[in-house]
C-alpha cells in the first residue's frame, strides 16, 4: 500500500457533514487505534516517511467490511444475451451454431433492430434480413429464453462459458459459417434468496434514506426510483414493490435493483409471503451491460471469471452502501457486504496490466490465430507473402523485448 492510498481510505470512510455534503476525513488518530501504532507513527506512514506493513490494507478492509470472506446465498445467471454474426444465413445459425432444428422456429416478418423478420422458438429470438442482401443475423436470449436454452446447453453437456468460447473461436475460421461475432448486450442477475430459517435481507428503502445522508457511494449521474401499486382482476390494491435505477438505459453500464418477490407475488396472483415461501426471492439485482461493457463481461467469462465475480465486481465499481459506524466514520452495511463485498472491484476502465506471456497466448489462440491462418491460406492461393512481409516489419515493444531477454537468459544452462 502507498502513501497516497492510505489517505485516501481515510477519505472514503468519512462523514458528510450534511450541508455542503463535504466528507470530513477519518481522524488519523483513529486510524492508528485501528492499526495499533501510535499517532506518530501513523502520521509518518501517511508521508511515506515509515514503510506501510502488508497487513494494514487487509486489516482496515477487514474493520470496514470493505472485503469479507463469508458471503450471502444468491444465485446469479444471464437474464438477457444478445449476439450478433456476420456473413451468415439464419438457418446456419439455427442449426449449426444453436444446434436446434430448423422446424421449432416460426418465422414471421418483423421490424425491429432494423431487420424485416424474425425466427422464434419460445422466448429465442433469430432476426435476419429477407429484402436484403445483407447477411447479418442477430440472436436474442429473453430472461426466459436464456433458461430455455441452458437446456439446449445441459444436452450437449456444456454451459454459457463453454458456448461462447466456442463460438469466439470459431469465428473466422474457414470450417465456420460465420466470419464474425460481437456481444451489444448481456445482462447478469442476482437474486437474494430469502429463507424461513433466515430472516436476513437487504432493505432497498434504506437507500433512499441513506442517500441524502451521504451514507450511499455511486458513481452514477442519473438516479431514479419507482413503487406505488396496481390494481388486480378483482380490482384490488397490489404492491408493486420499489425499484431502483442507477445510470441512464442508454449508458453502456446500468443497474435495476428492484423488490423481485413482489414481481412474483402479482404475476402469480400471491401474498407476499406465499411468494416468498414458493421462489425463496427476495430482491434482484440486475447489471445490464451493452456495446464496450457487454464485450468486456463476454471476455472475462470466456477468460474463466464466473459470473458471480463479474456482476458482484461491476456493483462495487460503482455503488457502495454505508451506515454510520459513529460520529465521524462510516462503515459498510453488513448484508451489502455479505452480498457484493466478498470479491475486489471490476473497472474495465482501468489501465492496462503489464505484459503477460499467458494472456497473450489466450489472446493469440482466440482472436489472432484463425485470422492469420485464413491470410496464410489466401497467400498460398495467390502466391504471395503478405503475412510474411507483414510479421517481419513488426517491431516488439519494450515490455516484449524485456520479457524476450529474459526467457533466453532463464533458459540458458
Amino acid at each position: 500500500m502507498e502513501p497516497k492510498e492510505l489517505r485516501e481510505y481515510r477519505y472514503k470512510l468519512g462523514v458528510s457533514d450534511g450541508k455542503n455534503k463535504k466528507v470530513a476525513p477519518v481522524p488519523q488518530r483513529k486510524f492508528a487505534e485501528i492499526l495499533n501504532v501510535s499517532l506518530s507513527y501513523y502520521e509518518k506512514m501517511e508521508r511515506g516517511k515509515r514503510a506501510i506493513p502488508n497487513s494494514v490494507k487487509e486489516t482496515l478492509d477487514t474493520y470496514f467490511r470493505l472485503c469479507v470472506k463469508e458471503g450471502a446465498d444468491m444465485r446469479v445467471m444471464i437474464d438477457y444475451l444478445r449476439l450478433s454474426f456476420f456473413d451468415v444465413t439464419p438457418e446456419e445459425i439455427i442449426t449449426r451454431v444453436l444446434g436446434m432444428e430448423e422446424e421449432d422456429f416460426e418465422t414471421r416478418p418483423t421490424g425491429l433492430y432494423l431487420f424485416d423478420r424474425v425466427s422464434v422458438c419460445e422466448n429465442i429470438w433469430v432476426f435476419s434480413h429477407e429484402k436484403k442482401m445483407n447477411r447479418n443475423v442477430l440472436v436474442q436470449f429473453s430472461g426466459q429464453g436464456c433458461r430455455e436454452y441452458e437446456r439446449q446447453l445441459e444436452k450437449k453437456q456444456t454451459d454459457w462459458q463453454g458456448f461462447l468460447s466456442e463460438i469466439w473461436q470459431k469465428q473466422g475460421k474457414l470450417e465456420s459459417c460465420y466470419s464474425r461475432v460481437q456481444c451489444s448486450r448481456i445482462d447478469i442477475a442476482m437474486d437474494e434468496f430469502w429463507t424461513r430459517e433466515d430472516s436476513e435481507y437487504f432493505d432497498l428503502f434504506s437507500i433512499l434514506e441513506k442517500r441524502p445522508k451521504g451514507l450511499i457511494s455511486d458513481r452514477f449521474k442519473t438516479f431514479e426510483n419507482y413503487g406505488g401499486s396496481i390494481k388486480d382482476a378483482d380490482g384490488n390494491s397490489r404492491n408493486k414493490g420499489l425499484s431502483l435505477y442507477f445510470g441512464s438505459r442508454k449508458s453502456p453500464l446500468f443497474f435495476n435493483f428492484y423488490e423481485k418477490r413482489f414481481e412474483l407475488a402479482n404475476k402469480e396472483g400471491l401474498s407476499e409471503d406465499d411468494a416468498l415461501l414458493k421462489y425463496e426471492i427476495y430482491n434482484r439485482y440486475e447489471v445490464r451491460c451493452s456495446d464496450v461493457k457487454a464485450m468486456e463481461v463476454i471476455k472475462q467469462i470466456i477468460y474463466g471469471k464466473r459470473l458471480g465475480e463479474i456482476g458482484a465486481g461491476l456493483i462495487n465499481s460503482k455503488v457502495i452502501v454505508y451506515d454510520l459506524l459513529d460520529s465521524d466514520t462510516k462503515i459498510v452495511n453488513e448484508r451489502w457486504a455479505k452480498m457484493f463485498r466478498t470479491v475486489g472491484e471490476l473497472n474495465f476502465s482501468m489501465k492496462a496490466k503489464g505484459f503477460s506471456i499467458e494472456r497473450s497466448e489466450h489472446w493469440f489462440e482466440i482472436q489472432v490465430a484463425p485470422t492469420l491462418k485464413l491470410l496464410q491460406k489466401i497467400d498460398e492461393i495467390e502466391g504471395d507473402d503478405y503475412v510474411a512481409r507483414t510479421l517481419e516489419k513488426a517491431e516488439l515493444s519494450k515490455e516484449h523485448e524485456n520479457y524476450l531477454a529474459w526467457f533466453q537468459e532463464s533458459g540458458e544452462d
